[in-house]
């Protein structure tokens, strides 16, 4: 199997809130969480336009491992990057990692496809995109 670089990292603060009855950080906030990463890594890389024009990427699949527990106390960050690119999708790794073990509680494979919110239909990835993923990434 091919090791992930991740060279974009969210810190997480793990709140109250996020805890459930059996003592750990409940599993779909773990996703919530998988979402910050995205939100933070698309604003750095594509910068804030991403977000607010019509022509924006959307998650059409989400596969989720949760490896182990995340307690109240665990200090965490959400690693992110993307590993391909198609002509109207990509493939983005991401992995929630204990600051002081570097442990991997869970990790998220997604895709993410082009979208004109206007029109509501798919469109292809803009070069824009491809740019500043490829100078970000290296890929």
């Amino acid at each position: 199997m091919q090791e992930t670089t991740f060279k974009h990292s969210t810190p997480v603060q793990v709140r109250f809130n996020d805890i459930d009855g059996l003592g750990h950080v409940n599993n779909t906030t773990i996703q919530e969480y998988f979402d910050l990463g995205r939100m933070h890594y698309m604003n750095e890389v594509f910068g804030p336009s991403i977000l607010k024009g019509d022509e924006t990427l959307i998650v059409v699949n989400i596969n989720t491992d949760f490896i182990s527990p995340i307690y109240l106390k665990d200090s965490m960050e959400v690693q992110t990057t993307i590993t391909s690119l198609g002509n109207k999708s990509l493939q983005m790794v991401q992995q929630v990692v204990c600051n002081s073990s570097k442990t991997i509680k869970a990790s998220c494979k997604s895709v993410m496809v082009g979208f004109n919110k206007k029109t509501e239909e798919g469109l292809e990835l803009l070069p824009e995109w491809r740019e500043a993923i490829t100078s970000f990434e290296g890929i």
